[in-house]
């Protein structure tokens, strides 16, 4: 079966539409992933082929538009017998595109995108992405999410049964070690709303310890300039974007991983972070939001903290005290390792083979 696998994001640092490809690859599908050129980070997987797409505006509604239509024509002369949409910038083309083509459609949701932060006091909007959720969700044979939440959410408004499909990582066994200064890592997106700046701010009640931000968005000058401003540019250390392969030798450095995002929004309510799995594969315990997937996740297997306040001298007490009682210390550590060989791709990517066995009988 030939598949085509949209998306917005740069294929080379979006880790769930790399391990799907690879998966359905491996499986016996001819996977052509059609994504955004990444300007510095080369990508040239071996067993699926990357088609880029370039419009002439890089963001804002004319992106959408434009980006859309080229999946549409895209679709129109493709060969595939299947449309994997991932996440709803991309399923108006892909809905439609398969509809003429007389094509089944998936759509992945990572995330409840109508409820982003970015979309939070912004009605007319928001209003916009629902009803084009509304339209096309529909269409779709198969309709995948990544956290139990979210799945009840689009259930709750469209009536749709979406399979759970977690952000789970492959994997791999790579030797690194914790660095010798305590050490805290944020990883992912520099968005609104993920807890960074209260990851900053409780850096001046830890003054033994550094942070790793690792990653770009739209907040980093304002960020930078927290940094500045509390004189901590001698222990927060922004390294940028970074291939997930190096970033794998990087992560098990550190001795916490954090996960703070802010309750703004459903998506951020139901969230199950691709960085909250990346730290748990990198056995390094976690620090996680008082939010409901997170926390259920955290406490039923003993995988770190759940912040009990979000004051930053009061969080940092909290780190301070974890790292004082070795026992409990300890005790994480060793649920982590025993989680780390359950909560990877390798059982996860048995449940997406299983649910499209579907297109296979169409």
């Amino acid at each position: 079966m030939h598949i085509c696998i949209y998306t917005t994001s740069y294929i080379a640092t979006d880790q769930r539409v790399q391990r799907t490809a690879e998966t359905l690859a491996k499986k016996g599908y001819f996977v052509k992933v059609i994504a955004q050129k990444h300007q510095s980070i080369k990508f040239t997987p071996e067993s699926y082929k990357v088609k880029f797409i370039n419009t002439l505006f890089k963001k804002g509604p004319l992106f959408y538009m434009a980006y859309n239509f080229r999946i549409f024509l895209s679709i129109l002369f493709s060969r595939a017998n299947a449309i994997y949409s991932n996440d709803l910038d991309t399923l108006p083309g892909c809905s439609i595109g398969a509809l003429f083509r007389f094509k089944p459609l998936v759509y992945d949701s990572h995330e409840l995108f109508t409820e982003v932060p970015e979309l939070i006091g912004r009605p007319t909007v928001q209003f916009i992405w629902r009803l084009q959720e509304i339209i096309f969700i529909k269409k779709a044979r198969v309709v995948i999410t990544v956290s139990d939440g979210i799945a009840g959410e689009l259930n709750k408004r469209y009536g749709v049964k979406p399979v759970v499909i977690r952000n789970l990582p492959v994997k791999k066994e790579i030797e690194a070690f914790p660095i010798n200064k305590p050490t805290l890592i944020y990883q992912g997106v520099l968005n609104m709303g993920r807890g960074i700046e209260l990851a900053i701010d409780m850096m001046s009640y830890l003054t033994c310890y550094h942070l790793l931000i690792v990653g770009k968005g739209d907040i980093e000058v304002s960020l930078r300039k927290r940094v500045l401003d509390k004189n901590l540019i001698d222990r927060v250390q922004f390294m940028g974007q970074i291939a997930p392969e190096k970033l794998r030798t990087i992560t098990p450095t550190a001795w916490l991983g954090l996960s703070l995002e802010e309750d703004m929004g459903l998506n951020y309510r139901y969230a199950l972070p691709n960085k909250l799995f990346d730290y748990i594969a990198a056995n390094v315990p976690v620090l996680v939001s008082n939010l409901p997937e997170m926390r259920r996740l955290v406490e039923e297997n003993g995988l770190g903290l759940v912040a009990i306040n979000r004051g930053p001298r009061e969080l940092a007490n909290q780190v301070a005290d974890f790292f004082e009682n070795k026992k409990q210390r300890e005790q994480v550590l060793q649920n982590i390792k025993k989680a780390s060989g359950i909560l990877n791709w390798q059982n996860e990517q048995e449940k997406l083979l299983e649910t499209l066995n579907v297109l296979n009988k169409s």
